[in-house]
């Protein structure tokens, strides 16, 4: 008897440890995205992050599929295109019934946690729907947080992450302003003869200028050391009728100007640089390598803690940036060359899967990688596919959209070759991806050029009969944006 006991016991542990194998607890998902991050790093030499494209899946041929920051997180949240998110440029409000990626992961028990960096991913936007803490809020004088300045919130949140848990942690080092944390001041203001504090002029940051409302002060914003060559600094006064004052004289070391305090009892200034193409190369890669300095040191702490266990991480960038390569211009939005859609995009997995994919990948593949992994179902008619387990995509479509870009463009992937339209202009460039990855030197049209454009006019057609009606910006939002170099 006491054997047939021990024998039913025996059989009951081993029933219990084969459920306890097969019931295998959910993964965690820890979503890393470094705004305005080229594929090529524009120049930069990031170790860490080099390191870990070897310890994980890379994909070289990865695009975003519109050049602006809120309405490309919207695509990654819902494998979809900005226009049928009907969001199209920052500042605008994602008001669709259809749930973004937080929601459906939160409904199957999953604990959602946000940190953003940069004023445009406010989560009353949309972006803070399904998670539990979304962590957006900002000093005083800016709309963007430093790496340091993520990573202590992120930290802070660690003990009380519970799993299974999707934490999306949200940088911007290498978005305009270029300015590294550690570079040195290079001004003073001066407010009635004392001064009000240091400034570097790079980091756009604004001073308060606090006093009796309609009183009268004098400034002063002098420099110091030696200014940075091929540069113009300037001083912006926001007010009813706002003041630019540059600093333009050769050998100018400061400059005087009276101010009056508005009704609220103060007024606001911010010294400004406008970099040389040379400049902005420079201190862009800078940004890029202080990122990877921060990131490895949060990186380490998540070990140390033990919170990378059965856990995927994603890698990636919303959008690239153009540093003076096309027409001079600098920055993103405007247009579609790879310069400003190539991305960076890597998965760590918790069983070390490594290798380097060169088919086609856009940023919607996120939405659906990402639900297959946590067990949700996947919705029908998404652009996206599974990065790990789907295909690449034979083409891909890219878009932009005026107001905050200067025209409407549309862009076809497909082959080795992208075609680039801009229907106001009625004009098109075409360019050789295998010879030019940036997509800089315009190539002659070739046999594969009328299907492309066949193609890409049935989808113009599409957008823009889906966005006929523009949607229209928070009102609250046009400080943050124009603050961040978006409207003109």
């Amino acid at each position: 008897m006491k054997r047939t006991i021990l024998i039913l016991i025996a059989l009951l542990l081993m029933l219990g440890g084969t459920f306890l194998l097969l019931k295998k607890p959910k993964p965690n998902i820890l979503l890393v995205v470094v705004d305005t991050m080229r594929e090529d790093l524009g120049g930069a030499k990031a170790p860490f992050f080099s390191s870990l494209k070897k310890r994980g899946i890379y994909f070289k041929n990865a695009f975003t599929t519109i050049p602006i920051t809120l309405p490309a997180h919207l695509s990654m949240f819902t494998g979809r295109y900005p226009f049928q998110n009907r969001v199209i440029n920052n500042g605008e409000k994602y008001r669709e019934d259809y749930k973004l990626l937080a929601e459906r992961l939160k409904k199957r028990g999953y604990n959602t946690y946000a940190v953003v960096s940069l004023g445009t991913l406010q989560g009353y936007l949309g972006p803070a729907r399904g998670f539990d803490v979304y962590k957006d809020k900002f000093p005083k004088t800016r709309w963007y947080k430093t790496a340091q300045e993520v990573n202590q919130e992120v930290e802070e949140l660690l003990p009380k992450i519970k799993s299974p848990f999707f934490l999306w942690i949200h940088y911007s080092d290498p978005h305009e302003p270029y300015a590294p944390p550690w570079l040195p001041p290079d001004g003073e203001v001066w407010v009635n003869g004392k001064k009000l504090g240091d400034v570097n002029f790079l980091r756009k940051e604004y001073f308060f200028i606090k006093g009796r409302p309609g009183q009268k002060v004098d400034v002063e914003v002098r420099l110091k050391g030696r200014p940075l060559r091929r540069v113009t600094y300037s001083v912006e006064i926001p007010s009813l009728n706002e003041k630019v004052v540059l600093m333009t004289k050769k050998g100018q070391r400061k400059v005087n100007f009276k101010l009056t305090i508005g009704d609220k009892g103060w007024v606001r200034i911010r010294p400004t640089v406008f970099l040389s193409i040379f400049w902005a190369r420079f201190l862009y890669s800078r940004e890029v390598d202080y990122w990877d300095q921060e990131f490895k040191k949060l990186y380490g702490e998540l070990e140390r803690r033990g919170l990378l266990k059965n856990t995927y991480v994603f890698i990636l960038a919303d959008h690239g940036e153009g540093l003076g390569e096309w027409k001079g211009h600098k920055g993103h939005i405007h247009f579609l060359n790879g310069i400003y859609t190539r991305i960076p995009l890597l998965i760590l997995t918790p069983d070390g899967k490594k290798g380097l994919r060169d088919e086609y990948r856009q940023i919607v593949d996120i939405f659906p990688t990402i639900l297959r992994l946590t067990g949700n179902p996947v919705p029908k008619g998404i652009v996206g596919r599974d990065l790990i387990k789907g295909e690449g995509h034979q083409r891909l479509f890219l878009e932009t959209y005026a107001p905050e870009s200067f025209f409407d463009r549309f862009s076809i992937v497909e082959n080795q070759f992208q075609l680039i339209h801009t229907p106001a202009k009625k004009k098109y460039f075409f360019f050789d991806l295998k010879k030019d990855r940036g997509s800089i030197k315009p190539i002659p049209f070739n046999e594969y050029t009328p299907i492309m454009m066949k193609r890409l006019r049935k989808f113009e057609k599409q957008a823009l009969s889906h966005i006929k009606k523009r949607p229209k910006k928070e009102r609250r939002m046009f400080k943050v944006l124009k603050s961040l170099g978006y409207v003109r």
